[in-house]
């Protein structure tokens, strides 16, 4: 056999052989490479979902008070500034009566517990579209997506009369009677919001001095007349 023919057979079985070999490692390298990039994607998908959820959580507690779980008073008026040139929207606000009293004569612990009732009794009254806010000690606002003055009319007489209904009790079994006072405007989809607040409150001291446990409404009529 001549060297050539020796040499060209030796680099067939080189070239055939060495393939076969190495291939399985070769392969085991990869599909370990790629076990571990799986491994790596999903670690970094985890950290992704934790940090969304995180972000997500402090966005639900910069925007929301923390005794009610309402909209707090700039995340409510952020959100009304936000939707009401988009579709028809009106403002309520709504003021506990005498809740000065209730804190004085049962304590603060008896107050918190009559906002939170109070609070999840008129999250009961609006719709999925509307908007409530805790925005002042004890007051809330309420973003109705309607610019009718009769449904206006309508829902904040509901929230009157459900509140005034309801059996709340201090924790040794005594009845505290609660009312609210609510003064609100139809239509604040033009001007200023600020604008709008002002007419909503002075609405609402109209109710308060007409004896409180009512409503006072500014019709989108009557603005404009």
């Amino acid at each position: 056999m001549h060297a050539n023919d020796m040499h060209n057979k030796m680099g067939y079985v080189i070239a055939t052989v060495c393939p076969l070999l190495i291939a399985p490692i070769i392969s085991f390298i990869v599909i370990r490479q790629s076990e571990k990039l799986r491994k790596a994607l999903e670690t970094l998908k985890l950290v992704k979902d934790e940090l969304e959820a995180t972000n997500a959580k402090l966005f639900e507690k910069s925007s929301h008070d923390s005794m009610t779980g309402l909209l707090n008073r700039e995340a409510f008026f952020n959100r009304l500034e936000s939707v009401r040139t988009l579709q028809p929207c009106s403002l309520l606000i709504i003021d506990v009566d005498h809740f000065k009293k209730i804190n004085d004569i049962h304590g603060h612990f008896v107050g918190d517990g009559a906002l939170m009732a109070i609070a999840h009794c008129i999250t009961e009254c609006v719709g999925k579209d509307d908007s409530i806010g805790r925005i002042g000690g004890e007051e809330f606002g309420i973003y109705l997506a309607t610019k009718d003055d009769t449904q206006v009319t309508a829902i904040a007489e509901i929230i009157r009369a459900e509140v005034n209904r309801m059996d709340y009790r201090t924790p040794h079994g005594e009845c505290v009677r609660l009312s609210v006072s609510i003064g609100g405007v139809v239509d604040i989809s033009t001007g200023a919001v600020v604008d709008h607040f002002q007419t909503a409150d002075r609405k609402l001291y109209e109710a308060k001095r007409n004896g409180r446990n009512c409503v006072f409404i500014q019709s989108s009529l009557r603005k404009a007349a």
